[in-house]
C-alpha cells in the first residue's frame, strides 16, 4: 500500500503540504449516476506511514542551510519519539477505523464487508484495482496521509492533532470512480479541494514534551478526529 504521496494525482512533499497551497482530488459521488449502494467492500486499510510532530514557528526562524538541517533534524526526532511510543502502544488507528466506517455505514443500512486480503495495486503509477473481484455493490478504498502534531507557526502556538484520511468509492464491477475525497482533520492545513472536518479542540499541547507526558492522551485526540472525518465521509456516501 502508498502512502499520501504516492496516492495523490500529483506528489506533494510534506513541507509543501504544510506550508504551501497545495490540492486533492475532490470528486462527489452523483447518487443518480451510481446507482443504488447497498453493499460495500472495504480494502485493506495499513497504518500512516507518515508519524510527525511539527513546529511551523521553528522552520524559517534558524535561517540558512545549517538552520534548516537543525530544525529539521529536530522535527525528524519528534516523529521519531512519537512514531515509537504509538507503535508501542495497543491502540491502532488502521484497526479502529475499519470498526468506525463500520459502524456509521452500519448505522446508515448499508454493510461493510472488511477484505484485509484486496488492496490497490500500484501500476503505471496509480492504483490499479482491475485484480479485484467482488459481488458488493461498491468498493472502498481507504488510506492514511500524515498523522499527528502541528504547531501552526505563530509565536507559542500549541501542537493541534492533525490527521489526513483518503477516501475513493468505487462501482463494483466496472471499478468506475464514483467519489474520491481527502479529510484533514484537527489542524487545518493548506490543502485545497480537501474537506476539513473540526476535532478534539479540548486537546492542546503548548509544547512537544507535555503532549509526550500525556501520550495517552495524544492518541485519544487522533482517534476522536478519526470518529470526526469517518462521520463525514459516511454522510458524503449516504
Amino acid at each position: 500500500m502508498k502512502t499520501l504521496y504516492h496516492r495523490f494525482a500529483v506528489c506533494i512533499s510534506l513541507a509543501f503540504l504544510l506550508a504551501s497551497c497545495a490540492s486533492a482530488p475532490n470528486i462527489s459521488l452523483e447518487k443518480a449516476k451510481a446507482g443504488p449502494i447497498s453493499t460495500v467492500a472495504l480494502l485493506r486499510i495499513t497504518e500512516s506511514q507518515n508519524f510527525l510532530v511539527h513546529n511551523l514557528s521553528g522552520l524559517s526562524a534558524l535561517g540558512g542551510a545549517i538552520g534548516g538541517a537543525i530544525a529539521g533534524g529536530a522535527q525528524a526526532d519528534r516523529a521519531k519519539q512519537f512514531a515509537d511510543a504509538y507503535n508501542a502502544g495497543s491502540t491502532k488507528l488502521s484497526v479502529s477505523l475499519v470498526d468506525d466506517f463500520q459502524h456509521e455505514f452500519l448505522a446508515s443500512g448499508k454493510q461493510v464487508l472488511y477484505t484485509p486480503d484486496e488492496f490497490a495495486k500500484l501500476k503505471d503509477k496509480v492504483d490499479d484495482y482491475s485484480h479485484i473481484r467482488t459481488d458488493k455493490d461498491a468498493i472502498l478504498s481507504v488510506w492514511f496521509g500524515p498523522v499527528g502534531y502541528v504547531a501552526d507557526g505563530v509565536i507559542d502556538a500549541p501542537y493541534e492533532p492533525w490527521m489526513v484520511v483518503n477516501v475513493r468509492l468505487l462501482q463494483g464491477k466496472t471499478h468506475q470512480i464514483l467519489s474520491q475525497k481527502t479529510y484533514t482533520a484537527g489542524y487545518r492545513s493548506k490543502l485545497d479541494g480537501a474537506v476539513f472536518v473540526p476535532c478534539a479542540t479540548a486537546y492542546r499541547f503548548n509544547t512537544f514534551e507535555k503532549l509526550m507526558a500525556d501520550f495517552a492522551g495524544s492518541v485519544r485526540a487522533l482517534s476522536e478526529c478519526q470518529k470526526a472525518i469517518v462521520r463525514q465521509a459516511v454522510q458524503d456516501l449516504t
